[in-house]
């Protein structure tokens, strides 16, 4: 009995042992920074050459460096300072090789005079050499403390299987947004950013209700101001 005890404790002392020797094993791996792994990503606004480019001139990565000193969120901080990155996840294989998965913002008015677009969270994105999405226009320029309220509003537009072919560009007349459409001429007048997506579904309504009517070209403006109820302005 007392040998079969010793036989135990001898052998939990040595899988100890090894696997202590094994994570500091693991822990002195250097990691070789050659080939990064991008995982399941798909960039549209900037190459991963740019995004290896700008990885590889960091002070963190020399030629190789030991896994311990790794700093996995210093790495997501320095791909998270290029203005078209939303968001970037770091990790370390247990082979050495350094995995990351990017996401790019995702814009959903372009500032015509500003030259640039505001993404779906509300922020600023620059406009891109390597592609240019086609989005509405925002026609005017717009105080950025209603850049959170148009991102929503844009990522709605954007996702809507009816808005998204429809509208065209976007106009802030006061309070009023004005909304143009593809293939004709009226506008669509909501007053502000409350409410506009029941107001966008008793539209969607009546402009299929009509839609083969011929109607459409005479019509000079449509106001959605007014509950469950569409005004038309005929020119």
């Amino acid at each position: 009995m007392k040998n079969n005890l010793f036989k135990i404790l001898i052998l939990i002392l040595l899988v100890g042992f090894l696997t202590a020797f094994s994570f500091v094993k693991n822990e002195n791996r250097k990691i070789h920074f050659e080939h990064i792994n991008f995982i399941n990503t798909d960039l549209k606004f900037i190459s991963l050459d740019s995004v290896n480019k700008m990885l590889k001139q960091s002070e963190l990565f020399s030629k190789e460096s030991l896994k311990s000193d790794l700093n996995l969120t210093e790495i997501e901080s320095i791909i998270l300072d290029n203005a078209f990155i939303n968001s970037a996840e770091a990790s370390l294989g247990l082979d050495g090789q350094l995995g990351i998965i990017l996401k790019e913002k995702n814009p959903v008015f372009r500032v015509l005079n500003g030259d640039f677009y505001i993404d779906s969270q509300g922020n600023k994105m620059p406009l891109s050499n390597v592609f240019s999405q086609r989005i509405p226009l925002l026609l005017n320029n717009v105080d950025s403390a209603s850049f959170k309220k148009l991102g929503s509003l844009g990522n709605y537009v954007k996702y809507n299987m009816f808005l998204s072919k429809h509208i065209s560009g976007l106009e802030l007349v006061e309070k009023d947004l004005v909304f143009y459409v593809n293939g004709f001429n009226y506008l669509v007048k909501i007053n502000g950013f409350e409410n506009y997506k029941s107001k966008f579904k008793n539209y969607e309504l009546f402009f299929k209700s009509v839609y083969k009517e011929g109607i459409l070209d005479s019509i000079k403006s449509i106001n959605l101001n007014f509950k469950n109820q569409v005004i038309v302005q005929k020119i």
